[in-house]
């Protein structure tokens, strides 16, 4: 079921909605998602198939994120910008050695890794930071544009010109991923800042949805006139209508500018 809310920032109300699913294929969800509407806080992680306990090593990144977040507005209280963006950053590089620790413990002859994707919101501006396949995707006037950008080798053959974009779509080793969070002893996050206008729609996704979904899919069903936990719901039902072969989760919020009213 998706987890929705709505909060009012001055003239500006975010309303956003996360959804999970366990797919038609796969006996477990290891993905894992939280979304703070009050404050803007949108995490998403998606632990690595074919290694032992993704589902531990996303839950580990997602939540440890969220404390470092909590513990940064705790210490930054009364201050007008907390460093968001640099809590988000700083926090995927310290779990990454606590999950390649856990993953020795559990399992020698393994690891455990994840994905994250994780955006702080406020009116105006969005900061975001990702690792691996995990997509932010910003849609603005009908055009659906990816701000983060996959963590693959696939992608690193389409940025050398030695693959097209419809080719990798389907590429056997698309999942391949070149960074991700326990996976190596160090892991270096991208991170980036862009401006929010109103009516602005963003999207946070496992590879769960996108290797179902074409993007054109992708940008009607959130340009949708309709609440942001429909619009989860619905992109989660086109996941699985497609075939459900992986877990799939959805975070999607926007803001809107709320109409002034003059008392005179």
């Amino acid at each position: 079921m998706p987890e929705d809310g709505k909060t009012q920032r001055g003239t500006w109300m975010l309303e956003c909605a996360a959804c999970t699913d366990i797919g038609l294929v796969r006996s477990r969800n290891e993905d894992a998602l939280c979304v703070d509407a009050e404050r803007g806080w949108l995490l998403l992680a998606d632990g690595m198939g074919g290694h032992s306990s993704g589902d531990l090593a996303s839950a580990l990144v997602v939540n440890y994120v969220l404390d470092q977040l909590l513990d940064t507005a705790e210490k930054k209280r009364g201050s007008r910008r907390p460093d968001y963006a640099g809590t988000l950053a700083t926090s995927v590089v310290d779990i990454n050695a606590v999950i390649r620790s856990a993953g020795r413990l559990s399992d020698a002859a393994n690891s455990m890794g994840s994905t994250f994707v994780g955006a702080v919101l406020s009116p105006g501006e969005l900061s975001y930071v990702y690792v691996g396949d995990s997509r932010l995707y910003l849609l603005r006037d009908g055009t659906l544009t990816q701000l983060s950008r996959d963590h693959t080798l696939v992608q690193e053959f389409v940025d050398a010109g030695q693959l097209t974009v419809e080719m990798a779509q389907n590429h056997p080793y698309r999942g391949l991923l070149t960074r991700g969070v326990g996976v190596h002893d160090e892991v270096e996050p991208d991170t980036g800042i862009c401006a929010l206008l109103s009516g602005d729609r963003l999207l946070l996704c496992t590879d769960g949805l996108t290797d179902m979904v074409d993007e054109h899919e992708i940008a009607r069903l959130l340009g949708m006139p309709a609440r942001a936990d429909e619009v989860a719901g619905s992109l989660i039902d086109a996941a699985n209508s497609a075939g459900g072969r992986d877990n799939v989760s959805v975070i999607v919020a926007w803001f809107d500018e709320l109409a002034q009213h003059d008392d005179d």
